[in-house]
């Protein structure tokens, strides 16, 4: 079957450009040293988490215990680490089921409490953890400041559950880079912090194993940074419409996910310079960085960009290029995550012939 067959909306994603982008990056960190360990929330995807492992990764990064279940459960890794603060029963009762059934579990950790819980909770069942202290590089999310990471490694050598491993970092900030000279001058502070973090770790005694940092516009940078022994990228599976025309993560041409939807109607009050799609807030999410029009634009028709979205209906610009009544179109979105996680299920194509759910 064509793509253009299918029903609409759909999200498609062209495997051949999926599998060119997790092997040219699994390349590129193999060739600075560095452990390639995928953002999985990107894909939540266990046939691409396959192409992944199959190419180098031995570990991924999760965003929550369920995800790290789904990976550990399909047999795709032993090896997860959990991004985001674990401070409920349910979540902990989890994770101590992945140890138990003998995976390699890493969360992170910035902050006492959550240490404390933890540790508490795992010493009742008897078993430990690893962790990672999460910094914060300029982001102002989670984590601990660089200069305290040392001091604050040791109040938490009084919980003898926990096993420090190491420190992490996501360079957020990255995100409201306007070029790709700011996306490198964000890489390069934050590698700088994660010096002056491992620097605070060594006056106290740490030596750490893992010293992480997770970003897709920053990688092509960070890859090059001696302090980095793992990588956390998530959105270079898919990249999308900002990664290629803000950032300089990629070209269009590396664009791998679209949303396929049908032109429904070019409303008599435009004078033929809007169309309407079928595809709305569901699936292209409403934001616009670096300076782009749109929230993204056509595959068939590069001039014609979505201009508003509604949450059944998006609005097209024709002024420039037109469309059809009836034609169906792939639109190439400013960030293709939120669209993944939009759907239950994507369809995967190869030079526009359907393979697979």
């Amino acid at each position: 079957m064509n793509i253009y067959e299918l029903p609409t909306p759909v999200v498609l994603v062209d495997l051949d450009r999926v599998e060119r982008n997790v092997r040219v990056v699994a390349n590129l960190a193999r060739s600075y040293g560095k452990c390639l360990w995928p953002m999985f929330k990107t894909t939540k995807s266990s046939f691409i988490a396959r192409l992944q492992r199959d190419v180098g990764s031995d570990g991924f990064l999760c965003s929550g215990v369920a995800e790290a279940e789904v990976l550990v459960s399909k047999g795709v890794t032993r090896t997860v680490m959990i991004a985001y603060p674990i401070a409920d029963e349910w979540g902990l009762s989890k994770v101590a089921r992945l140890i138990e059934n003998g995976a390699r579990v890493i969360v992170r950790i910035d902050n006492l409490r959550v240490a404390e819980f933890l540790s508490n909770g795992l010493r009742s069942r008897g078993f430990r953890i690893e962790y990672c202290v999460k910094v914060d590089v300029g982001y102002g999310r989670l984590g601990v400041k660089p200069e305290d990471v040392g001091l604050f490694v040791s109040k938490l050598s009084r919980f003898n559950n926990l096993e420090f491993v190491g420190i992490v970092t996501h360079q957020g900030q990255a995100y409201k880079a306007r070029n790709p000279q700011e996306v490198e001058a964000v890489a390069k502070r934050s590698a700088e912090l994660m010096e002056l973090a491992v620097k605070s770790l060594r006056r106290y005694g740490f030596e750490p194993e893992i010293v992480g940092a997770g970003s897709t516009p920053t990688l092509r940078f960070d890859v090059r940074e001696g302090i980095y022994t793992h990588l956390f990228p998530g959105n270079y599976v898919y990249y999308d419409r900002t990664q290629a025309l803000v950032y300089g993560s990629a070209s269009i041409d590396d664009c791998a996910l679209t949303i396929l939807a049908t032109v429904t109607s070019i409303p008599q009050h435009s004078s033929g310079r809007i169309a309407i799609i079928n595809a709305g807030s569901r699936y292209i999410e409403r934001d616009v960085r670096g300076g782009l029009r749109g929230y993204g634009q056509l595959v068939e028709h590069p001039k014609v960009v979505v201009t508003r979205v509604s949450q059944e209906i998006a609005v097209l610009d024709i002024s420039e290029e037109g469309v059809e009544v009836g034609e169906k179109v792939r639109i190439i979105p400013n960030h293709s995550c939120y669209t993944n996680n939009a759907v239950n299920f994507i369809v995967g194509h190869r030079g526009g012939k359907v393979v697979g759910i």
